[in-house]
């Protein structure tokens, strides 16, 4: 076999898949035992011009880090700096780290350099000893990774390293016009072979120019079956690079709607008052993270004062429209291609129909004025001073001044319902989310008083929970008004007559809405009946479901805002009693 391929045999793992991740690595120092052998690792990343790397000499290059000695003399003015030698042309003498790194005894410490942290405003967080540095105006996390300690202990030195989104180091490098060049040097014992022994060729060692590598080979005078290898060399970094967001190099988005190409100057210059629509799907992973606000009424998205996508509105079942002049201004490129996934034809949507956020806002305000008028007329039966939100603990006031979408039960009903995919168990999910607002909300210990105040025996209600509690109420109510009973003079006859309306539903679809919660809390053998039991009394056809049940999420807010409109028109009516 001639040299060049033994050579390349030799040093062939050193890059193996170092750069296929997303996170390159672009020093590192360590030292790891392969069978008994030592094998230490030293790299870095020097910047310089493109025009300079046919002047590197492999066999010049020194890894460590220089950096300016300190001197107390009076005359002398220290000026800290860092440099690496890649070799003696002009250039490259002194060429910039992108990891600075300093020596203090046996301790070694790598950092990224500050120049690149500040340029995208990066910040720290430390998980494992491990300092991660994040860019949270995206927010996009781990752009760096960064192990900053190497301790050496012969013959072992501990591993540190420093990581770097390859798409940051891209753009860095396009805004800097510098090529990153990996240098490193190499060193293991390795076994000798035939083919090391045809290198050294009788001799105490080898020492070749290959491409981009110095390639040594010298033996040991203590071991006559182990040679020294010492390998120094260079690797262009993202010869590809391209940047990440600059305008003059981005083609632009296609929106659906839109006949032309739209880029961040057309958009801006060019588009006024026109808009594009994307799918409410695109709220999805908004929701599920508390960093990012929602507005579920228009469907914009912030994130804390770093972005915002605004002035937008829902429009149909599962639109939203945004004006295009205002999503080009100020928001990243990489949240416009996020959007940009979602792109809808406008001339798909139906805009009459109804979205989530809506539906959900009608069902709190049935609610709330359903609260009012069951506090009203039980006040005049009981004479008690109950407050709306002592009965169903919703504050309206303060719901009317921070808006619906700000309250933590409230706020989970009005996040989208996908039109494509919405699964059994979201449903499920969503039910429970209904359950917790309208049921668990319901003040118990208030309602046991007016049960009590009404004449129930407390043996026989004692078990009961507040769902029961405001069902029985609720009966009490129907048997007066429709007996002509006064609610509050004929209080032993109204109860002498409960039985004869046991079969009253008076609110079939809150307790079918609570059955289901409980499916979701506890499954059993039967669960696939009483689930369609509760579809059944929430008037669902389900020969009607697929695998999608969007609709059928729809069509449960659709029933419970129906039973509260049927309720408070009842109280209203039960309210017209003499005292």
């Amino acid at each position: 076999m001639a040299y060049p391929e033994i050579i390349s045999k030799l040093i062939g793992d050193i890059f193996e898949n170092s750069l296929e991740s997303e996170n390159i690595e672009i020093a590192q120092i360590s030292s790891r035992d392969v069978n008994g052998l030592i094998r230490s690792t030293d790299s870095n990343t020097a910047l310089i011009s493109p025009n300079l790397i046919s002047k590197i000499r492999p066999s010049h290059i020194n890894v460590p880090v220089n950096s300016t000695g300190l001197n107390y003399l009076d005359d002398f003015e220290y000026k800290p700096s860092f440099w690496l030698y890649l070799s003696p042309a002009s250039g490259l003498k002194k060429a910039e780290p992108l990891v600075v790194s300093w020596t203090n005894g046996n301790h070694t410490t790598l950092h990224p350099d500050p120049g690149f942290l500040g340029t995208y405003g990066l910040s720290p967080r430390v998980a494992n000893d491990i300092t991660f540095w994040d860019d949270l105006s995206k927010p996009k996390y781990n752009i760096v990774e960064n192990v900053p300690l190497s301790i050496y202990d012969y013959p072992i030195q501990t591993e540190a390293y420093v990581k770097i989104d390859r798409k940051y180091l891209s753009d860095y490098l396009s805004v800097r016009k510098r090529v990153a060049i990996k240098v490193f040097r190499e060193i293991r014992d390795i076994e000798i072979s035939d083919d090391i022994l045809n290198l050294l060729d009788g001799k105490q060692y080898f020492i070749k120019e290959h491409d981009q590598y110095e390639v040594r080979l010298s033996k040991y005078s203590h071991k006559d079956d182990i040679v020294r290898l010492e390998v120094n060399g260079f690797k262009v970094l993202l010869e590809d690079f391209k940047l990440l967001e600059t305008e003059n190099n981005y083609g632009g988005h296609s929106w659906k709607g839109i006949d032309q190409k739209v880029t961040g100057y057309e958009a801006r210059h060019n588009m006024p008052f026109r808009y594009v629509y994307v799918s409410d799907d695109v709220l999805d992973k908004y929701e599920q993270d508390e960093d990012y606000n929602v507005q579920p009424e228009s469907g914009s998205v912030s994130y804390g004062i770093h972005w915002r996508v605004s002035h937008c509105d829902r429009v149909g079942r599962n639109a939203i429209k945004i004006e295009i002049k205002k999503l080009y201004e100020g928001t990243p490129y990489d949240v416009i291609d996020y959007w940009n996934q979602f792109s809808i034809d406008p001339k798909t949507i139906d805009t009459d129909q109804e979205n989530i956020a809506e539906k959900a806002t009608r069902l709190v305000r049935k609610y709330l004025l359903f609260g009012r008028g069951l506090s009203s007329i039980l006040n005049r039966i009981c004479d008690f001073n109950f407050l709306s939100l002592e009965l169903i603990s919703l504050d309206e006031k303060s719901l009317d001044y921070k808006g619906y979408a700000q309250d933590h039960d409230i706020r989970p009903i009005m996040n989208h319902v996908s039109a494509k995919a919405f699964s059994k168990e979201e449903f499920i999910i969503r039910c429970k989310k209904l359950n917790i607002l309208l049921s668990e909300n319901l003040r118990e210990k208030n309602l046991r008083k007016v049960v009590h105040c009404l004449g129930f025996e407390a043996d026989k209600t004692n078990e009961l929970r507040s769902i029961k509690l405001l069902e029985l109420i609720l009966k009490y109510l129907y048997v007066a008004h429709s007996s002509g009973l006064h609610p509050r003079k004929s209080k032993e006859a109204i109860l002498s007559r409960i039985d004869e309306f046991k079969d009253l539903k008076v609110i079939p679809e809150l307790l079918a809405l609570n059955a289901i919660r409980q499916l979701d809390a506890h499954k059993s053998k039967d669960f696939n009946s009483k689930f369609n039991t509760a579809l059944e009394t929430l008037a669902i056809d389900k020969k009607m479901i697929t695998n999608n049940y969007s609709n059928v999420c729809h069509d449960t807010y659709d029933r419970l805002i129906d039973m509260f409109s049927d309720l408070n028109s009842f109280l209203v009516s039960a309210y017209d009693f003499k005292d």
